[in-house]
């Protein structure tokens, strides 16, 4: 009899009924660990009277104190500050867990085993309870290294993240978490990146979004294609430097399927003589506006976001729709006109492209030019706009040719390898984009992607086909109009009800911006006078507490958010104050220091956003 694992299997079942489920541990004697689920480690007491395992010769834990070594790990952890997880890769006993459990309960535990025996055999020789009492606790047994990734997100993210390891007891698995670690720093990395495009473009994305308001009511959105394309492949054209190759078969591949063209890769187009169906454009810079500048595609329908350039809603075509926006301005108004459609965005707008072909049911989706690096040292496709800006810009002292040179080893540049094996120039932030296609060919696996060529960066999940066999395909002509003419069905209501919704809407946020501005003010008149007058200060602290309670329960503060500063740049402007060495007045000046973000977020909004509609 084994009262250990009695004891933990009834704690394991009550909070994962799921896994109990899964494991076949519901019908199993509860009196003994089964066969099947034992791992092949030794276990033996340690100097101190706890058990330590042992493996392939190798300790799993201290010989001597295995308590004290968990603690150890723990400390070192914490460290770092402002940890909110802890991520175990595997636990062998599950010391470190358990000491991390006891220590932190509100913090969140991610256990990773991708051999589920380890964790059960552990379970069989060490009471979980302070484990499994853990308020946030996931245990992903046998989980791919994306979901593992999509854990660590979801609690918090990688910043507020600790990776609690002993190399010892991850050795079984060594190619997996070595996988995992990858998996982690790309996530970072794209973490990393996100932060600075927030930082670097969440005022202009602000400052367009109010200039285009009254295109959220007015434009329809992309889902009313969603689920309509039936056996309709897409083909989906980036301005890589094989785009070339597919340009003499433009008007074939647009009768066998749906054509669409990224925003660079139209100018291209139009000079094959071929309008696409869709255009995608989702970058709210003005440079983005530029690849469509001067040109118009009357049959094409144009997809964008609220808050691209203003100019992009001039361009001459037979359609503009919207996705749904990913900032909480169009975000509040789509809760009461209706949702436009989300689209999913990898940093690229091929990216959003593939998930546009993705949301309208595609089971097949071509690439021609999404090549994520440089096949025989090339850049882009010639005559792309970035060419053209190199030819105009050149002269004797700068040639086009060193802006091209400079754009191929510009930045961290490597190595990597295309569909036959065969080294192609690359960088950090095409993998990334490649990094985010592999995670979507392991998620949709209803999905088949391609690429035309195969001297384009390999991406896991996808394959290639050759241009000339997908001609051999059936024209399809009925199915492309049937899908081309889909209508809205997501919104019931008229255009003069949803311009109705628009201005009540549009009211309530004037209002909502008002009162979160003068709650701001109190919180500034309260720091103030905590300052300055000690007396005062235990009903300021009060004050201030029912003030954040009110913008926290705004419907508006998340609109707000998008132009207050971000961790980093918060900091920064604390390093640059002088702060009192008495506490409580520190707090009062920090707290003087939001509210003024705060006020100054809102004034840019109000300042922006038109008086009247």
């Amino acid at each position: 009899m084994n009262s250990i694992w009695n004891k933990n299997l009834t704690l394991f079942e009550k909070r994962f009924p799921s896994l109990c489920e899964f494991y076949e541990l519901n019908d199993s004697d509860k009196e003994e660990l089964p066969e099947r689920l034992k791992a092949g480690f030794e276990v033996m007491p340690s100097k101190s009277g706890m058990l330590t395992a042992k493996e392939n010769g190798k300790l799993l834990h201290s010989g001597y104190n295995p308590g004290r070594e968990a603690e150890s790990a723990i400390t070192e952890a914490k460290k770092a500050g402002n940890i909110t997880t802890a991520c175990f890769f595997s636990i062998a006993l599950g010391y470190s867990a358990l000491c991390y459990a006891q220590k932190y309960p509100e913090d969140t535990l991610i256990i990773i085993e991708p051999d589920a025996r380890y964790f059960f055999t552990a379970m069989s020789f060490v009471d979980f309870s302070p484990l499994f009492a853990a308020k946030n606790i996931f245990i992903a047994l046998q989980t791919g290294t994306d979901i593992v990734v999509s854990l660590v997100e979801k609690a918090g993210g990688f910043s507020h993240a600790a990776i609690i390891e002993n190399q010892n007891q991850s050795a079984h698995a060594k190619d997996y978490f070595e996988a995992l670690r990858q998996s982690i720093a790309r996530a970072k990395s794209k973490d990393k990146i996100n932060n600075f495009t927030l930082e670097k473009f969440s005022k202009l994305w602000m400052r367009n979004s109010c200039r285009n308001i009254e295109k959220i009511w007015e434009l329809d959105g992309v889902c009313r294609y969603e689920n309509k394309a039936g056996d309709l492949p897409f083909v989906i054209l980036a301005a890589g430097p094989s785009l070339d190759e597919a340009l003499p078969y433009l008007e074939g591949l647009k009768r066998r399927s749906v054509l669409v063209a990224v925003d660079t890769a139209l100018r291209a187009c139009l000079r094959a003589g071929v309008e696409p169906d869709f255009i995608v454009l989702s970058d709210p810079q003005f440079y983005a506006f530029q690849h469509i500048h001067g040109l118009k595609s009357e049959s094409s329908i144009l997809i964008t976001e609220l808050s691209a350039y203003p100019s992009v809603f001039r361009f001459e075509c037979k359609e503009k729709i919207l996705m749904s926006s990913i900032f909480p301005l169009g975000q509040y108004f789509e809760k009461s006109l209706g949702n436009k459609g989300a689209l999913s965005s990898g940093g690229s707008v091929s990216t959003t492209a593939w998930d546009f072909a993705r949301l309208s049911g595609a089971k097949r989706i071509y690439f021609a030019g999404l090549d994520l690096g440089f096949p025989s040292y090339q850049t882009h496709i010639k005559g792309s706009t970035f060419e053209e800006r190199m030819h105009a810009t050149s002269n004797r002292l700068s040639p086009a040719q060193k802006a091209g040179v400079e754009s191929l080893f510009g930045a961290n540049m490597e190595f990597s390898e295309d569909y036959e094996h065969n080294p192609i120039l690359t960088d950090n932030r095409m993998k990334m984009f490649s990094w985010w296609f592999e995670n979507k060919a392991l998620e949709h696996k209803d999905i088949t992607s391609f690429s035309f060529s195969p001297r384009s960066l390999r991406i896991p999940g996808f394959r290639t086909e050759t241009i000339r066999n997908f001609m051999k395909e059936k024209e399809r002509v009925k199915e492309r109009e049937e899908f081309l003419s889909s209508k809205n069905t997501h919104l019931p209501e008229t255009k003069q009800k949803q311009s109705e919704i628009f201005k009540e809407c549009y009211e309530k946020l004037l209002s909502g911006l008002d009162y979160l501005y003068s709650l701001a003010k109190k919180g500034t008149a309260a720091c103030e006078e905590g300052i300055m007058n000690r007396l005062m200060q235990k009903q300021c602290l009060s004050k201030l507490e029912k003030i954040d309670g009110q913008i926290l329960g705004s419907d508006f503060k998340d609109i707000a958010s998008l132009v207050f500063p971000t961790e980093n740049q918060l900091e920064k402007i604390f390093s640059c104050a002088e702060f009192s060495e008495d506490k409580t007045i520190s707090t009062f000046q920090h707290s003087k220091i939001i509210y003024r973000e705060l006020q100054e977020g809102i004034r840019s909004y109000r300042k922006n956003l038109p008086e009247k509609i």
